[in-house]
């Protein structure tokens, strides 16, 4: 149960990098490098947006809302990423 890491390029902005890490305890961390910018989320508060720059990462959390743009394919993989890490956490839970 360890987190993972991966690092994107924030469509539409080559010079702007994130670093992602998904927790399987059910966080996202995110790091924009140059900006010095760093964002949270649970996993509950995400959701995917398509639009046609690529597709936007959503934090609904009412007190600090954000949004990271991502191109299609690396948004596919951090999708896949937190799915991975729910049900990572699930199995641990049924068998505490």
């Amino acid at each position: 149960m360890l987190p993972v890491q991966r690092h994107y390029t924030v469509s539409g902005k080559p010079n702007l990098h994130a670093c992602v890490e998904v927790n399987p305890t059910g966080t996202v961390e995110i790091e924009v490098l140059e900006l010095y910018q760093h964002h949270s989320s649970s996993f509950d508060n995400l959701s995917f947006k398509v639009n046609p720059q690529g597709v936007s990462v959503v934090c609904c959390h009412q007190a600090s809302p954000w949004q990271l743009l991502l191109n299609n394919q690396d948004a596919q993989e951090l999708r896949s990423l937190i799915k991975e890490a729910e049900e990572e956490y699930e199995i641990l839970m049924r068998d505490l």
